[in-house]
């Protein structure tokens, strides 16, 4: 829905010291990917594992929802890089879910993956890494080589201008990559650019289609820790629910959730009368599979407060 724009403070910090080339090569890279829900983080990450199959990578998921889905995507693939380890119900930036992640991490330093990769919550604000990497004593085992903000040229732009966790994304990057640039038009790609750069105008920009990106040579700015704390907190979560079955086929399901505003992302499986599906909104619509199972149900995430409203929209309408 719309409403006023929202602001906020940024406290620059100095850069984090640029490490020599030998303490570079000793410690594994560590890839952050954030950007907001179903803006093609795990597509991306997906291509890149299939890109990058003679390197030992290891892959940490986090998923908003209390079950995890894109562990679950990625292993339909046939892809899950060197160790999957997937954390659900909230973003590991939140205080709520740090000791998991510092612990995860703590396990994958003592494996001999020379990379790590972190799909972030979509709701994620990765501002703190590098606090979290320092206070946790891992900053001698990984180097935080990029942070790669995926940008939606049509979703993330709608709603960058309500959700604060929108351009803190942009802020905490390193590269921004504007997805789906393949289906967008060049009126959206360039309105995405203008966004960004009146945002970050350091911040380098790249434009990926079918969710290739290549990791040589990718440009960046350095790291910087812009905040004291992190946006992620329990209080400032949206809500989630999940459906395994519906009552009807799948398209009344879906039609119900285009007209519902307050639904910002819906991601996973669900048995409808009409059989079993994956399905995945893209921003424009929802893409849809017949799968013969249904291994993670549905999530539905909405606007913080809304939930009970959308469940009983679906139940009104005896879709649920």
């Amino acid at each position: 829905g719309g409403g006023e724009e929202k602001t906020f403070s940024r406290k620059v910090f100095p850069p984090f010291p640029r490490d020599s080339a030998q303490e570079q090569a000793m410690r594994k890279e560590l890839i952050i990917l954030s950007g907001f829900l179903g803006s093609g983080k795990t597509t991306l990450l997906r291509r890149l594992l299939e890109a990058n199959r003679d390197r030992r990578i290891a892959v940490l998921l986090n998923d908003f929802g209390d079950v995890p889905v894109d562990g679950a995507i990625l292993r339909r693939a046939g892809v899950e890089g060197g160790v999957l380890v997937e954390i659900g119900g909230g973003s590991v930036f939140c205080a709520c879910l740090r000791e998991p992640f510092v612990k995860a991490l703590t396990g994958m330093a003592e494996r001999d993956e020379d990379m790590v990769i972190v799909e972030a919550s979509g709701m994620s604000d990765p501002a703190t890494i590098g606090r979290m990497l320092t206070l946790s004593g891992l900053d001698a085992v990984y180097a935080h080589a990029a942070t790669l903000c995926l940008f939606d040229p049509v979703k993330s732009l709608k709603l960058a201008r309500v959700l604060e966790v929108i351009p803190r994304q942009l802020a905490a990057a390193t590269v921004a990559v504007i997805t789906k640039a393949d289906v967008a038009s060049p009126e959206e790609l360039e309105a995405a650019r203008a966004y960004i750069r009146e945002k970050e105008p350091d911040l380098p920009v790249l434009e990926s289609r079918n969710g290739l990106v290549s990791l040589a040579g990718l440009p960046r700015r350095e790291a910087r820790q812009l905040f004291a704390f992190g946006l992620n907190t329990p209080e400032t979560r949206p809500d989630s629910f999940t459906l395994e079955t519906v009552r009807t086929g799948l398209d009344p399901l879906l039609d119900a959730l285009r007209g519902a505003e307050d639904v910002l992302r819906v991601k996973g499986c669900v048995r409808a009368a009409d059989g079993m599906w994956f399905v995945s909104d893209t921003g424009r619509d929802f893409e849809v599979e017949a799968t013969p199972e249904t291994p993670v149900p549905l999530t539905v995430i909405c606007m913080k407060g809304t939930a009970p409203n959308v469940r009983r929209m679906l139940q009104t309408a005896g879709i649920v």
